[in-house]
């Protein structure tokens, strides 16, 4: 699993969207779908034609599904015979004995998963599998995985975790996670968890401004992307967006900076927020048809000249200040603090 440090927001939208954890490799690829078929006809034959009690099936799957289901291979004995008890109020002992020597076919994922949900086990399994594929990666900062699931409810997992049975592993990345983890925690906590890694950030000793500022920039990231537009190019309609979702953090930063960075701090505040409101009142109307693009963007270019016109006389300052801002947070937070700024500039809104 690797964790790169967010730049510029096109990179770190980027990443949010697929990071962050390298599929663990699982099974064989060389063998085809008749053998794989095969070997499971013959365990259920062979099971069929054998009498087995609920207290051996138990025992089997304690000991042996770590084997076929590497996910589980992380939880107790204890735990196992939690989730075995549970299948067995579901499934004949013979099936358990198959499930146990195959893993879960794709129509018992889902019932593995409530057997695990109703064991209290959902988080903890993940929380196994990250640490493993965290473990399993030396170019991967240190993250906590408790971090990554910092806020996530087992019912936020569980389509996530019947789709991952099968394939006997955590992982993060793909489009396919991304859209059975959206609407969860666990994007923002991505970047939140991710920035903090990736510069050494301990919860005990970290500056109380860097915290804060990496949890706002997740959802800020997490807002964007849950925007039609999760590409940061000329978007006149995104670009009003980021103004929106920006003010809030630098009207944030003007209480948190140290006493001889308040007027920046303020300046920085006061122009974004009157360019937000330039944007909305530009792009914003009612009578503004956003599927004409020709027009949307005489609009944006009209937005931008009454900015132009408002910086005119303080764009030296502004940018001064800007500076000094960016690199009091570059050097208390680590470099990713900087995409705050980076944001701005990479769609056009300051030089």
């Amino acid at each position: 699993m690797r964790f790169r440090e967010p730049g510029r927001v096109g990179a770190a939208t980027a990443v949010v969207l697929s990071c962050c954890l390298l599929a663990a490799a699982c099974g064989s690829t060389a063998a085809g779908p008749e053998p794989a078929a095969e070997l499971v006809t013959t365990t259920i034959l062979e099971v069929a034609t054998t009498t087995v009690t609920p207290a051996a099936a138990r025992d089997g799957f304690v000991t042996g599904v770590a084997d076929a289901a590497p996910i589980l291979g992380g939880l107790t004995g204890h735990d196992l015979g939690c989730v075995a008890d549970r299948l067995l109020e579901e499934l004949e002992p013979a099936e358990v004995v198959a499930l146990t020597r195959n893993g879960p076919l794709p129509d018992q994922s889902a019932l593995t998963v409530r057997a695990l949900h109703d064991c209290d086990l959902v988080v903890e399994v993940v929380t196994l599998g990250l640490r493993e594929a965290i473990e399993a990666d030396p170019g991967s900062p240190p993250i906590d995985a408790a971090c990554l699931l910092e806020g996530v409810q087992p019912d936020d997992l569980a389509p996530y975790l019947e789709a991952r049975l099968a394939l006997g592993s955590v992982d993060f990345e793909g489009p396919e996670a991304t859209d059975l983890l959206a609407g969860t925690p666990i994007i923002a906590n991505m970047v939140r968890c991710g920035t903090l890694a990736a510069f050494g950030m301990a919860n005990t000793g970290t500056p109380a401004v860097c915290i804060e500022l990496s949890q706002r920039l997740g959802d800020m990231l997490v807002t964007l992307m849950e925007a039609d537009g999760a590409d940061l190019g000329p978007d006149p309609m995104l670009l009003a967006r980021v103004f929106a979702v920006t003010n809030e953090i630098f009207a944030w930063l003007a209480d948190e900076v140290p006493p001889d960075l308040e007027a920046d701090a303020l300046l920085v505040r006061d122009t974004t927020a009157r360019m937000g409101e330039l944007m909305v009142e530009g792009l914003a109307r009612p009578d503004l048809g956003t599927g004409d693009e020709e027009e949307v963007m005489a609009a944006f270019m009209g937005v931008m000249t009454r900015i132009s016109a408002e910086l005119s006389g303080t764009e030296g300052d502004l940018t001064a200040a800007t500076s000094r801002l960016s690199t009091y947070l570059v050097e208390t937070c680590g470099e990713s603090s900087s995409m705050l700024f980076e944001l701005l500039v990479g769609v056009g809104a300051t030089s």
